[in-house]
This record gives structure tokens, C-alpha cells and sequence, in this order.
């Protein structure tokens, strides 16, 4: 598997998305506390250093490792959609939910690959 850092080109849309997915962990979502293992984070203090790198290095338009992406991605589902785990009414952004769901779309065509996944699943997920 290749775990080079890749350069993915966001819209304005496709970054604010993913930027207000990984801060809102730390405020109105508030389901850190059961989405951390599914990240690959041990703890709810690695989480929060994983969601500050990823939020870090997409300000900063770094190449990111696939499985960055793919953390980034699914944390910005959950956060976006699920009221019960993310944000998802309370979700802040300037966005509508149509330029949103236009912008999730955009960014699961640009970073789901087999690979990616592939190293996202079979991430050590310990509790």
C-alpha cells in the first residue's frame, strides 16, 4: 500500500465542509467519545490531536496521507449528517444544505478510492 501524502485540490465549498466536520467535534457534536475508535484514535485526546492535525494541514493545503483523507471524510459525514453522533442541525457553515450535499458529494468522488478504504478498514480500533 502506498501511504505517500497525496494533494487533493478543494473547492471553497469541498474545505469549509471538511474544516467545520473536524471542529465541530469539539462543540456541538457531541459523539467524540463513541467515533474516536473508528478513527484509528486510542483516546478522546488523540482524537482531538488528529482532528487538529487533518483541520491543520487542509487550512494549510498540505498533501495528506490517503488515510488522513479518508479520516477526514468520514468524520465530516458523520458530523454533517447524523444528529445523533455529529452536528447535523447544529452543523455551522455558510453553506445550504444543497451547496453541502453538492460539496460531500464532490469530495467522496475525489478522495474514495479501494486503496483508501482498504487502509480505513482495516485500521486498529481499540476502544
Amino acid at each position: 500500500m502506498n501511504h505517500d501524502a497525496v494533494a487533493i485540490d478543494l473547492t471553497a465549498d469541498e474545505r469549509t465542509l471538511l474544516l467545520a466536520g473536524l471542529l465541530e467535534f469539539g462543540g456541538p457534536a457531541m459523539g467524540a467519545k463513541v467515533v474516536f475508535p473508528i478513527v484509528g484514535a486510542a483516546s478522546l485526546d488523540e482524537f482531538f490531536e488528529l482532528t487538529d492535525r487533518l483541520r491543520h494541514s487542509i487550512t494549510a493545503r498540505k498533501p495528506m496521507s490517503g488515510l488522513d483523507w479518508i479520516r477526514a471524510l468520514v468524520l465530516t459525514e458523520i458530523c454533517w449528517a447524523s444528529d445523533v453522533l455529529g452536528a447535523a442541525s447544529d452543523f455551522q457553515t455558510n453553506l445550504t444544505d444543497g451547496r453541502a450535499m453538492v460539496a460531500l458529494r464532490s469530495l467522496q468522488r475525489k478522495i474514495v478510492t479501494g486503496e483508501r478504504v482498504k487502509l480505513f478498514l482495516e485500521l486498529p480500533r481499540t476502544p
